[in-house]
C-alpha cells in the first residue's frame, strides 16, 4: 500500500504543476482587478510549445540543450524523495541534503544554460541566480534546522512541530514557517524577489535564462518551473504541516495544502512589490535570522 500511495502521489502533484501555477497567476490577476488568465493556460502553453519547432542560438552548446532535461530531472527526483503520504517505502531515499543539493544542481544548470548563449540578459539572469542562492542555502538551512533539532535527523518525514505538544511549541512553529516562507519565495522566483510577469531587463532574473528557449526545450522549461512551485510547497507542507493517520488521507491532505498555498501566493504577490536587487541580501538575512531564532528557542526548552 505504502508503494501505491506514492507513486499515486508522484503522478498526481507531478500532473497537477501547471494548474497549481495558474492558481497563483488567476488569484493575483483577480485581487489586482484584472481578468487573468484561466488557471489551466499553461498547460496549453506548454503543449503549444511542446508542438512548435525547436530552435537553438548558433553559438550554444551541448549545455544550453540539456540543461532543461536536468533541470526536470533534478526537480521530478526531489518530488520522488518526498513522503506524499506520510511514510514511505523501506530503503526509500528522503534525505533532506538531497532536496539541498538537488536544488543546487537545478539552479546550477539554469545559470550555465543562461551563459552558454552569450547573451546580455541570459548573463545578467544567471548572474543573478547565482548570486541569490548564495544567500538561499544558508537560509533554508537556519529554516530547517529546527526540524532537524526536534526529530534529531535529517529525514524528510512530518516529525515537525505539533502544536498539541505544548502552548510554547507555536511561536517556534511560526517563525520556522514564516522563515521557510520567505526562502521559498525566493527559490520560486515570486514577488517580492521576483516577477514571472515580466521580461524588464532590469528587472527579470529566472525569466532572463529562458529568453533564448522555444520549442520543445521551453515546454520542458515552463514545466520545470511550475513543478519546481509545487514540489517545493509540498516539501514545506511535509516537514512543518499536519499530519493524519491514514496514508491517503495524508496524500489528498498535502494536495488541498499545496492549492491552499498557491491561493497564499497569489494573495501575497497582489499586496507587495518588488525589492530592488540589493535589498534582496537583508531580505535573505531576515529569512535566516528569524530561522535561527526559532532554533535558539528550541535549544532553549520553549519546545519539548
Amino acid at each position: 500500500m505504502i508503494w501505491v500511495v506514492q507513486f499515486v502521489g508522484i503522478g498526481t502533484v507531478f500532473a497537477l504543476s501547471p494548474l497549481m501555477w495558474g492558481i497563483a497567476q488567476t488569484v493575483k490577476a483577480r485581487l489586482q482587478g484584472r481578468q487573468g488568465p484561466s488557471i489551466s493556460q499553461m498547460y496549453w502553453v506548454i503543449f503549444k510549445n511542446w508542438h512548435k519547432e525547436t530552435t537553438v542560438p548558433e553559438w550554444s552548446s551541448w549545455a544550453f540543450r540539456l540543461a532543461p532535461s536536468v533541470a526536470m530531472g533534478a526537480l521530478f527526483t526531489m518530488l520522488v524523495t518526498i513522503p506524499l503520504g506520510g511514510r514511505v517505502p523501506a530503503n526509500w531515499p528522503h534525505n533532506v541534503l538531497t532536496v539541498f543539493f538537488l536544488l543546487a544542481l537545478e539552479r546550477f544548470w539554469s545559470g550555465l544554460a543562461g551563459l552558454d548563449t552569450a547573451g546580455t540578459f541570459g548573463g545578467l539572469g544567471a548572474s543573478r541566480i547565482t548570486t541569490l542562492g548564495t544567500g538561499i542555502e544558508p537560509a533554508l538551512f537556519a529554516a530547517l534546522g529546527i526540524v532537524w533539532r526536534v526529530s534529531g535527523h535529517g529525514m524528510i518525514a512530518p516529525l515537525a512541530i505539533r502544536l498539541t505538544r505544548t502552548p510554547g511549541s507555536l511561536f517556534p512553529w511560526a517563525l520556522a514557517s514564516l522563515s521557510l516562507l520567505l526562502v521559498l519565495l525566493a527559490e520560486w522566483g515570486r514577488l517580492p524577489v521576483d516577477n514571472p510577469d515580466t521580461h524588464l531587463e532590469l528587472t527579470m532574473m529566472h525569466e532572463a535564462t529562458l529568453l533564448e528557449y522555444d520549442g520543445r526545450l521551453l515546454a520542458l522549461s515552463q514545466w520545470a518551473m511550475t513543478l519546481k512551485f509545487t514540489v517545493l510547497a509540498a516539501f514545506g507542507w511535509v516537514i512543518l504541516g499536519p499530519a493524519l493517520s491514514s496514508m491517503w488521507a495524508n496524500l489528498g491532505l498535502r494536495i488541498g495544502e499545496i492549492a491552499v498555498t498557491a491561493v497564499g501566493v497569489g494573495w501575497l504577490e497582489s499586496r507587495f512589490t518588488k525589492l530592488r536587487y540589493f535589498q534582496l541580501p537583508r531580505y535573505l538575512a531576515v529569512a535566516a535570522g528569524i530561522g535561527v531564532l526559532a532554533w535558539y528557542l528550541v535549544v532553549g526548552g520553549l519546545l519539548v
